[in-house]
């Protein structure tokens, strides 16, 4: 009787049963490519396993473009969200609201350094070695052509790796499978080469075989995800990927251009930018401080509002734009309650001086003094000198003489 059929097989591999070793084979054999999708889509579910609790952290669909590009659609009580990535630079878009940035989502790098990272094995540069038994499986053994310590055993019947080691160091070892009728129908793997210590259990699928199930260690606890549903194409129909893939081009010649202080190319390269992104906030930002170089007022305050049209609470808009009312002492009024409104979200020294400045104007003398006195004790060098020039002007205001 096969104690593989029909059930579960658990194998303690602290030790791995090798044998029937039938030496170097020469040939031009490789191992198959267990996974080999430019694009695919799947529905993930991911938990945290802390302290005996489980909390669900995200439920949607995830679709990819191999290596670099992922999305996540899921539901939220509050809105729809959408997350893509292209490698590191991020669009997420929560009901209507979009946020740009460089930054790494979670789940897309568990599944870059884990399952794209084990599929990869497959395609090094390997030469074929000869032919063993691993935990009761016949398998394939190849050696990295660059590495003769880097030995990697394939499952001859479906490409899966087994084990793989460099020199004394396990990467990669099967730690259970599952056979029925003869057929093997789930491995799970433990992982050692990504960031953290990691699991996955591979199942056939459309296309081939594909994630069932990732564990990947996160301390003090684990995150679990499960993938179903898995779909594959040869293109990804209206793929984001190349837009961002400009976006961020374009982003890194418009902070080139704005730090060298050419303003005129850096404005260019931003509409570039807004007619890909029209939701891309921080570009008019960059578009108000451009203005302020090239001393467009009107540049600066209608860049500003662009900000605050779609981010009412950004104080550092609120901020910058009262500051150069203020300055021209025009929509006075107005610039004080937004430096008002500045302060209340983030009391800055800078945001202080502003609002100080603004009490000036309006005659609001003694609290005027009170913030600017506030703002010294924390401005940063380079701003020292404005903040005392309008403190000076509060204490001639009042009639009292400045300090030496």
């Amino acid at each position: 009787m096969n104690l593989y059929r029909s059930r579960l097989v658990f194998l303690q591999l602290l030790f791995i049963l090798i044998c029937g070793f039938n030496g170097l084979v020469s040939g031009n054999e490789h191992p198959a490519d267990w996974f080999e999708h430019q694009y695919g889509s799947s529905t993930v579910a991911a938990e945290l396993i802390e302290n005996g609790e489980t909390t669900l952290l995200v439920s949607g669909l995830l679709t990819f473009a191999y290596p670099d590009g992922f999305q996540l659609k899921y539901v939220t009580r509050d809105a729809p969200v959408t997350i893509t990535a292209h490698a590191d630079f991020l669009e997420v878009q929560r009901g209507s609201e979009y946020e740009y940035g460089y930054d790494r989502f979670w789940l897309f790098e568990d599944v870059k350094n884990q399952i794209f990272a084990l599929a990869e094995f497959s395609r090094l540069p390997l030469s074929f070695s000869g032919r063993e038994t691993i935990a009761e499986r016949k398998a394939k053994r190849f050696t990295a052509v660059d590495d003769p310590q880097f030995l990697l055993w394939f499952d001859e019947e479906t490409g899966l790796p087994l084990l793989i080691r460099q020199g004394k160091q396990t990467l990669l070892v099967v730690s259970s499978y599952l056979v029925e009728e003869e057929q093997l129908i789930q491995v799970e793997l433990e992982l050692y080469f990504g960031p953290e210590q990691a699991r996955v259990a591979l199942e056939p699928g459309p296309g081939g075989w594909v994630p069932a199930r990732l564990e990947v260690a996160d301390a003090p606890g684990e995150v679990h995800m499960s993938f179903s549903n898995w779909s594959f194409q040869e293109e990804w129909e209206d793929n984001p990927m190349p837009r961002l893939a400009e976006l961020s081009e374009l982003r890194a010649r418009l902070l080139e251009e704005f730090h060298g202080e050419n303003f005129e190319a850096a404005l260019e390269i931003s509409q570039q930018m807004l007619a890909l992104a029209p939701h891309f906030w921080q570009v008019y930002l960059y578009r108000a401080f451009a203005n302020d170089g090239l001393d467009n007022f009107l540049g600066v305050v209608e860049n500003y509002q662009q900000v605050l049209m779609r981010q009412p609470d950004n104080h550092l808009a609120l901020n910058n734009l009262a500051y150069h009312y203020l300055l021209r002492e025009v929509q006075i009024d107005k610039a004080v309650e937004m430096a008002e409104r500045a302060v209340e979200l983030e009391r800055r020294d800078i945001y202080l001086d502003t609002l100080g400045y603004g009490y000036y104007l309006v005659g609001r003398y003694e609290e005027a003094k009170e913030l600017l006195l506030e703002a010294l004790e924390t401005a940063p060098e380079g701003a020292v000198e404005e903040i005392t020039a309008h403190l000076d002007l509060v204490l001639k205001a009042l009639g009292e003489a400045a300090d030496e």
